[in-house]
């Protein structure tokens, strides 16, 4: 959860279910702040990618996000992941 608060920003998730140590949130009131916070949290994985010193090209960057991805499990629904994957890709197309 700690993961995907950051991602979000640790402000929008404070508010809305508090401390991401403690928090609970049902799966749709996670996946409609997942939804308004979508490109923030593919801009912050693309940042993740960007400072990874494991990311070299375009490649190990789309391995870089299927390994978040399965990190995040089941905090991120279906239809976010393909929007996350998309989004992702575009940024990293040039890679």
């Amino acid at each position: 959860m700690m993961q995907l608060a950051r991602l979000i920003g640790l402000e929008h998730f404070l508010k809305r279910f508090g401390s991401p140590q403690t928090a609970e949130p049902d799966t749709e009131s996670l996946a409609g702040l997942v939804e308004e916070r979508l490109d923030a949290i593919a801009g912050g994985l693309v940042a993740e990618a960007a400072s990874s010193d494991d990311v070299i090209d375009g490649a190990s960057a789309q391995a870089f996000f299927e390994d978040r991805l399965k990190t995040l499990g089941k905090l991120i629904g279906e239809e976010h992941r393909r929007a996350l994957a998309a989004a992702f890709a575009e940024s990293t197309k040039d890679w």
